[in-house]
């Protein structure tokens, strides 16, 4: 049940030891996009409609705002599909987010540890 996270998770991992330095990347990109798709995802749920039309809007709605606020961040777009699936609720939501801001700590430690990248 709490593996549903793993593709986002991974590809944050991608982007923070890859390309440490795109925005999309950043701490602030990461978790605030998750926030804010995840909460617009879990608010449609709520809404009957047929699950494809509401992954359909939920994400494309979720995109739209981390892209207005600045806070872009893909996997938060993936993210958004799986929870407006309506299988996960509040508790994966946060699990996410908690996934999120402790991927942080090993990604500074290790990106500031060469001369080559820095991260943030």
């Amino acid at each position: 049940e709490q593996f549903f996270f793993m593709a986002p998770i991974g590809a944050l991992m991608a982007l923070e030891f890859g390309l440490t330095a795109a925005p999309a990347s950043q701490p602030r990109s990461a978790f605030y996009g998750q926030v804010v798709s995840g909460s617009i995802s879990l608010a449609f749920t709520y809404i009957p409609m047929a699950v494809w039309l509401r992954q359909a809007i939920a994400s494309s709605l979720a995109i739209a705002m981390m892209g207005k606020l600045g806070v872009l961040h893909p996997p938060a777009g993936a993210a958004s599909i799986l929870l407006a699936s309506g299988q996960f609720g509040w508790k994966h939501y946060g699990l996410l987010l908690a996934a999120t801001m402790l991927s942080f700590i090993p990604a500074v430690l290790i990106n500031n540890s060469s001369t080559k990248r820095q991260y943030p």
